[in-house]
């Protein structure tokens, strides 16, 4: 951080109850980690779902802190200003906002919530506006981007400290909207507390992140934050073909929560946004769309249903931010791919490789059920799970694999700390006993690639799941360098060569 405000300045729309100490002093950062506490940093004590900051207090006045806000009272017992807040998560998230001069309210900021689709629905508002003539930074999964700088992303929406930070960045540089993933881990955390949604969007839900949530109530319910938090000139765009989606519509925006306008989209001819006609091959999607705004044409390279839903969001956040119909359709017609998302393997093939974030049972059953219609071959799909996160939907995923695949190679995702063989087991336990379906566990990722492709034959598609655009895995707490892509590119250009040697 290289700004500097005086502590009075940045303590407006804090809800305080009690100060000790001379707000009149300089403050040249603020941390929620006492690690990176130094000198003249308010240091903001927050209770976490591992580790509380209130513990931490001491160290962070070690290092330097001279104004400590916490949640709970505590002794100072040095020369540091003690601010007693409400609640000092939404504490951190405001005044880390007023530091950096409020680039929330400086830009029109988009955010996009539920299970998939969120990634590529940012891709696609993010042409669109570019279409319209805006400068767009986006916030997400892959990576947190404005112009030509890139930052990967460590989480799909950062802290709320870091997020203050890259916002200022890119609305210090020209960005008029930010286009953000508002994960259910954010909002239940109230990263983006103080946040003023233009507009927000609901994609879908299905079981994810039960090991964080414990529940679907609850996770339906961190979800549903985005929407009760809006503002009273915001437009929600909500997926009518979703059972939560009809809750959000009915229970939050329609009920008790006066939204000037709501926009749904759907396949049935009552959502507002719907399409008339639609056509899906493997050159990608054509569709006759319905719009409040009029019919529109729409020509778009992504594949399968599910991408036709991410497409009828973003109409829905265009025609929400006012933007005409025939930019909204070339900045839809101008994403040819989403890093990671059924993102086709270049390679001189018989057959198609394929790579895929897919890492739900919902998701493999999109992808699956998408790729089935491109092929009269058979279907390839190699996946695994993520250690350390919601076990319950490892059989899940392997029954899905099981009745749309011809072939399943079992290996690992990010094991983290659990034992890969372990949850190849989890797995195993939801695989079809059928014959016809031939499973293999193949630990090694790499040689599970290997496996993959050296089972297709001409007219096959292969499909490797779950990691997508991710260029690591993680064992423990080591992240390794591992990119589906580069590897299935080099086993292609092994097979090409040895056939080439075998003419």
């Amino acid at each position: 951080m290289d700004a500097e405000k005086k502590l009075k300045d940045i303590l407006q729309n804090v809800d305080i109850k009690s100060i000790e100490g001379n707000i009149n002093i300089n403050v040249d950062g603020l941390a929620t980690d006492s690690k990176v506490v130094r000198g003249n940093f308010i240091f903001v004590a927050v209770k976490g779902p591992n580790f509380d900051g209130h513990d931490f207090i001491k160290e962070a006045i070690d290092k330097g802190a001279s104004v400590v806000v916490a949640q709970q009272d505590w002794c100072a017992g040095a020369q540091v200003v003690k601010i007693i807040v409400t609640n000092s998560k939404r504490a951190s998230a405001e005044l880390v906002q007023n530091f950096y001069d409020r680039p929330a309210d400086k830009a029109r900021i988009i955010g996009i919530t539920g299970t998939n689709g969120k990634t590529t629905v940012t891709y696609l508002c993010e042409s669109i506006f570019k279409e319209a003539g805006f400068g767009v930074g986006v916030i997400g999964t892959i990576n947190y981007r404005y112009g030509l700088r890139q930052i990967p992303a460590t989480n799909t929406t950062p802290g709320a400290i870091k997020l203050a930070e890259i916002m200022h960045y890119m609305v210090t540089n020209g960005a008029g909207y930010i286009v953000m993933e508002a994960s259910s881990h954010s909002l239940e955390q109230e990263r983006t507390w103080g946040i003023d949604f233009k507009t927000a969007v609901f994609t879908n839900i299905t079981p994810e992140h039960l090991d964080y949530h414990k529940n679907m109530k609850e996770y339906k319910r961190a979800k549903a934050l985005l929407f009760k938090n809006l503002g009273k000139h915001a437009t929600a765009v909500i997926n009518m073909d979703d059972e939560l989606g009809k809750e959000l519509v009915d229970e939050i925006v329609g009920a008790r929560h006066a939204v000037p306008l709501l926009l749904t989209y759907g396949f049935g001819s009552a959502a507002d946004i719907h399409p008339e006609k639609f056509t899906l091959s493997s050159g990608g999607t054509d569709m006759i769309v319905n719009t409040p705004k009029g019919k529109m044409e729409i020509h778009s390279k992504l594949i399968g249903k599910f991408n036709t839903y991410n497409i009828l969001a973003s109409i829905g956040a265009g025609i929400a931010e006012g933007i005409e119909l025939k930019k909204i359709a070339a900045g839809i017609e101008a994403v040819k791919v989403v890093p990671g998302r059924l993102e086709r393997v270049a390679a001189n093939s018989k057959f198609d490789v394929y790579v895929d974030y897919a890492h739900t049972d919902d998701a493999l059953k999109n992808v699956l059920t998408a790729i089935k219609e491109l092929t009269h071959g058979r279907i390839i799909t190699l996946f695994g799970c993520g250690g350390d996160r919601d076990t319950a939907k490892r059989p899940r995923m392997g029954k899905v694999v099981s009745e749309l695949s011809d072939y399943a190679v079992i290996t690992t995702d990010n094991p983290r700390s659990e034992d890969p063989q372990a949850i190849a087991n989890q797995v195993l336990a939801g695989i079809e006993k059928n014959k016809s379906r031939k499973v293999f566990v193949v630990l090694d990722r790499q040689e599970a690639i290997k496996k993959a492709i050296g089972l297709a034959k001409e007219g096959d598609i292969v499909l490797l799941a779950g990691k997508g655009h991710e260029t690591y895995q993680i064992f423990k707490n080591i992240f390794e360098p591992f990119d589906d892509r580069e590897v299935a590119r080099k086993v292609l250009a092994g097979i090409g060569h040895t056939q080439a040697c075998l003419r």
